[in-house]
């Protein structure tokens, strides 16, 4: 009987102090919400493992005082979703903006920059094949090859394709005050445009056509022979 006494009153204190801690916690969460100190931040709702993309259902949005909130903390999801990570986060870690693989991977390198599912494929350019050295790394270009196949023809083979770096810069700014005439593009395909891009580039002459940075439609156009341009 007596141990069952010692047994019920320690279960009353544990109860007790558990509902004093739950009070003591929602009354500091008020107090910081009446005082405006609380800040929204990304988290994350499960293991990210490095070099994972982040998808929306692996991170949630947190409200936590001001004063534990890091500097670098992602407030907002659409500043996270859709990148890789570079190191590990844990459950409940705050999702820092430094931990995440920049858009311009410079320091990261460039199988950061690379889309799921997508390959970086790399082709020479000259000063007229590359857009006289107007192309940086971010625009989109289409790739035309020019072929004798019982008469000379051109044809389109790829469209509106990323161009991830410019020789071995990903700096979208470009070059700056010494520039030099690009020497290599490299350039973000899928798997079944990988071959057609090599064999051209290899067998053919191709030249780049650099798209407006608005432009995505895809166009369906017809392949132009000598023949047809002499009446």
């Amino acid at each position: 009987m007596k141990n069952k006494l010692i047994l019920i009153l320690a279960l009353v204190v544990g109860l007790a102090a558990a509902g004093g801690i739950y009070f003591f916690l929602d009354n500091m969460q008020k107090t910081y919400r009446e005082e405006g100190d609380f800040v929204k931040i990304v988290a994350a709702k499960q293991r990210i493992p490095a070099k994972t993309m982040i998808t929306d259902q692996m991170v949630e949005i947190k409200e936590l005082p001001a004063k534990y909130i890091n500097t670098d903390a992602a407030v907002d999801p659409q500043e996270v979703i859709g990148k890789t990570v570079k190191s590990e986060i844990l459950p409940g870690e705050q999702v820092l903006r430094s931990r995440l693989a920049g858009a311009k991977g410079s320091s990261e390198g460039l199988s950061y920059m690379i889309e799921p599912g997508k390959r970086a494929v790399t082709i020479a350019v000259n000063e007229i094949s590359g857009v006289a050295g107007q192309i940086l790394p971010g625009d989109r270009v289409d790739i035309m090859g020019t072929f004798d196949n019982q008469g000379i023809l051109t044809t389109l083979i790829l469209q509106n394709i990323p161009v991830l770096s410019v020789d071995q810069t990903t700096d979208t700014s470009g070059p700056g005050e010494n520039k030099t005439q690009a020497r290599t593009l490299t350039l973000s395909v899928n798997p079944d445009q990988m071959q057609p891009l090599v064999l051209c580039s290899e067998m053919t002459t191709i030249r780049l056509a650099l798209r407006s940075a608005a432009d995505n439609d895809i166009l369906n156009l017809p392949m132009t022979r000598m023949n047809n341009l002499i009446h």
